[in-house]
C-alpha cells in the first residue's frame, strides 16, 4: 500500500538522455541470480529506475511503490509477480549506472544564491525589501 508521502510521479520521472541508453540497456539485459523470472527481474529494474528522479526518492519509497504494483496487477492475472525483498532491490537499484543515477538525481539542478531564494519568497509573502 502507498504510503501518504508517497509520489506517485515517481514512476514517470524525466525523459532519460540519449547517451545514457546504451549503458542503460546493458545493465536491463545482465542476468542476475535465478529465483526471479526474467520478467520478475524487468519489472524490479524499470521501477528501479524511478530512483534516478531529481526528486530523490528513498530506495525505500520505491519499493512500496513496486510492491503496490504488484499487488494490483495479483488482483487483476491469475500468475502473480512474485516481491522482492527490500534488500534484493536495493541491490537492483545500487547495480544501476552511477553515472546516471548522479545525474538524474543530482546533475540537473542549478545553483540557487541565497538573493533568488530571499527575492522569490518575499514576492510571495508580499514583503518589500529595499
Amino acid at each position: 500500500m502507498l504510503q501518504k508521502n508517497d509520489d506517485a510521479r515517481l514512476l514517470v520521472g524525466d525523459r532519460i538522455p540519449e547517451h545514457f541508453l546504451p549503458e542503460l540497456r546493458q545493465w536491463a539485459r545482465r542476468k542476475r541470480g535465478y529465483y526471479f523470472t526474467r520478467n520478475e527481474i524487468d519489472l524490479f529494474r524499470i521501477a528501479a529506475v524511478a530512483y534516478a528522479d531529481a526528486a530523490r526518492p528513498s530506495v525505500g519509497q520505491i519499493y512500496r511503490l513496486l510492491c503496490a504494483l504488484v499487488d494490483e496487477d495479483a488482483a487483476r492475472n491469475s500468475v502473480p509477480v512474485r516481491k522482492p525483498s527490500l534488500t534484493t532491490f536495493r541491490r537492483i537499484v545500487n547495480s544501476m549506472p552511477d553515472e546516471f543515477v548522479r545525474y538524474m538525481r543530482f546533475g540537473r539542478l542549478r545553483q540557487v544564491h541565497t538573493f533568488d531564494l530571499v527575492s522569490s519568497a518575499a514576492r510571495a509573502l508580499d514583503i518589500n525589501f529595499h
